[in-house]
């Protein structure tokens, strides 16, 4: 019985899934958004690309460019962001071209088709 239990717990765990920061998982064919309970200027944005091809995007702040990021096949970066607004981090896939994701603070697990 106490095997069960802990069965349970440990699934029911791995479920819920936490972070101090984003984590964008970039797809073949939608890109998904792990978002921080928390809302704070300087945060952190784990990029994964788990695509066939290599990425390359940017970071902005309505309409200033924050910071580029290249993440090759199959690989992660881990890019620092500081917004000292009130307005919302948006990243936007340049190659392969792709629909902005909004990063939004407290939304949990979110995700979004590419646009065709």
């Amino acid at each position: 019985m106490k095997g069960l239990l802990f069965l349970l717990v440990a699934f029911s765990l791995k479920a819920q899934v936490k972070t101090d920061g984003f984590v964008i998982n970039i797809k073949d064919r939608s890109v998904e958004v792990f978002s921080p309970e928390k809302q704070s200027q300087i945060f952190s944005v784990l990029v994964e690309n788990h695509s066939l091809s290599d990425q390359i995007g940017k970071f902005m702040v309505g309409h200033k460019n924050l910071t580029y990021v290249s993440i090759p096949s199959k690989k992660s970066e881990v890019v620092e962001i500081k917004n000292d607004g009130l307005a919302t981090v948006v990243f936007v896939p340049l190659s392969p071209a792709s629909q902005e994701v909004s990063l939004h603070f407290g939304k949990k697990a979110y995700e979004i088709p590419t646009k065709e």
